[in-house]
């Protein structure tokens, strides 16, 4: 840790355990975990919309789309969707990453 961090987090020391937190790692840690549970939760909530709006996964009404006359709202749905799957995998993999550098 460097002389900064270190110095920072005794000036902290009495905030932090007013909070009941031990110390900086923790906060980083917490925030970190927190936004990309959020951010996995947001996109999964739009991806439970679609499948219960169309009552289909994703690739079922990709298929069906392709085989019909062009539909832009179902176009539109299906971009949202995929990007909402997307962000979904993609904040997954980096909740991974984050629990493997905190537990090494």
């Amino acid at each position: 840790m460097s002389a900064r961090v270190m110095e920072l987090e005794e000036k902290l020391k009495p905030i932090l355990a007013a909070l009941n937190i031990g110390n900086l790692q923790e906060i980083i840690e917490d925030y970190l975990f927190t936004e990309i549970l959020s951010r996995i939760s947001k996109f999964k909530e739009e991806i439970s919309f679609f499948e219960k709006k169309y009552q289909k996964n994703f690739e079922e009404l990709k298929q069906e789309y392709e085989s019909q006359p062009e539909d832009f709202e179902v176009y539109e749905d299906l971009m949202a969707w995929e990007f909402a799957l997307e962000g979904y995998n993609y904040w997954s993999k980096k909740l991974q990453e984050l629990k493997e550098c905190f537990t090494n």
